[in-house]
């Protein structure tokens, strides 16, 4: 049985932080129900030209259910209401105090269900100063610290590839605080409401910098910091064809059995250089890593222990036989038709057969079953489709 199997999840949110939460609940198990405006605006260049399906939406939405709903109507909040009745977890992404004009909000909803976990992601969280401030992931990583901190030193910030504050200030944060609402509601009884800020989230990343900052008071600087360029035993190398190793040998084992094999044993007392010393040290490992090409360089390292690495792009990444092996590429059933390839699951269960997630739905596929399941007849279905209430047919 699937771990999150029972477990009944409303996701009220939008953009990437709450879908990713509650897609990784729906691949393990979770009964996640999609609610979504009868019709969505759209709110990023990346949206397909049907709503609800673009790649990133057929990822993200991959095993739930879609429900159009109508919140601004009465109709639209009192079957959400019904539904809540019975659910064991909501998921919103609006600003602070959106939910309680729709009626929507936690108080309300836990007086239906006192074992509801509701579950608020917002940018910088429902107290505060800056509680209704709009964002984005740029913004939240900026206050957060982090931002500051990306890139080399003596150049601008640079954007990281990957939402930090969406994905792991949001959406894992969210998904941890869940799990544990649930866990303690099976002693307890009862629900929690959860505030997630993206950018507490992110800043809570920097936990070793922000450790050190506060015991010797020095702040830390972009590029100049132990594991971001200052020492030259992490760092990138450029070879013949353009392209990139990475190094880690932060023991000195590693980096002893790495310098024997590129045959420059004299840079041994420099794993830590820093200063105007690791840049001599940096310069030298540029000029032995540029003679051969990366492939090169990871075919001679293949067999000795050292943590070299191939930079690899999206494709080879995706290709690599231990991605494979992983099964971190997967194929799925698409709404479009036919199969399409999508990222696997991270979490694997030891002794157990991997789950294929189910497709993701048609915006608003699901109204008719649902709506039917708490007990609206088909004539009150059709009304709400006249009223607007749900997606017209």
């Amino acid at each position: 049985m699937s771990m999150l199997a029972g477990v009944r999840v409303l996701d009220l949110s939008l953009q990437l932080p709450g879908p990713f939460c509650t897609m990784v609940m729906a691949d393990h198990g979770a009964d996640v129900i999609k609610v979504d405006e009868p019709d969505p605006r759209v709110r990023n260049p990346f949206a397909g030209e049907e709503p609800g399906l673009s790649p990133a939406d057929r990822y993200l939405n991959r095993g739930k259910k879609s429900l159009t709903l109508n919140l601004k109507t009465e109709e639209g909040q009192e079957v959400f209401r019904k539904l809540a009745a019975g659910a064991d977890v909501v998921v919103e992404g609006f600003r602070p105090g959106v939910t309680a004009r729709l009626g929507v909000d936690y108080e309300t909803l836990s007086a239906i269900n006192p074992r509801l976990v509701y579950c608020s992601i917002s940018g910088y969280g429902q107290t505060g100063p800056m509680r209704g401030v709009a964002g984005h992931d740029i913004n939240y990583i900026s206050y957060a610290g982090v931002l500051g901190l990306c890139g080399r030193k003596g150049s601008p910030p640079s954007l990281p590839p990957v939402q930090i504050g969406d994905l792991f200030g949001g959406g894992l944060t969210a998904l941890s605080g869940i799990l544990m609402a649930l866990h303690a509601r099976q002693s307890s009884g009862k629900g929690r409401w959860l505030d997630l800020s993206m950018t507490d989230g992110a800043m809570a990343m920097l936990s070793i910098h922000a450790a050190a900052f506060f015991a010797d008071g020095i702040s830390p600087k972009r590029g100049e910091m132990i594991l971001t360029g200052r020492i030259p035993c992490y760092e990138t190398y450029r070879c013949a064809d353009g392209r990139y190793v990475s190094i880690g040998p932060l023991e000195a084992w590693f980096w002893e059995r790495m310098l024997k094999v590129l045959g420059r044993e004299d840079l041994v007392d420099s794993q830590y250089a820093q200063g105007k010393e690791a840049d001599r040290v940096r310069a030298e490992l540029e000029l032995v890593f540029a003679m051969k090409t990366r492939d090169e360089w990871e075919r001679i390292f293949r067999d000795h222990d050292v943590c070299l690495s191939p930079v690899l792009s999206l494709p080879e990444a995706l290709s690599h036989p231990n991605a494979l092996a992983r099964r971190m590429v997967i194929e799925v059933e698409s709404p479009l038709g036919g199969k399409e390839c999508q990222l696997g699951l991270p979490v694997k269960v030891a002794g157990e057969k991997e789950k294929i997630p189910g497709r993701a739905p048609r915006l608003g596929e699901h109204d008719e079953a649902i709506l039917s399941e708490i007990g609206y007849t088909s004539a009150r279905i059709a009304d709400f489709r006249l009223k607007g209430v749900i997606r017209g047919k």
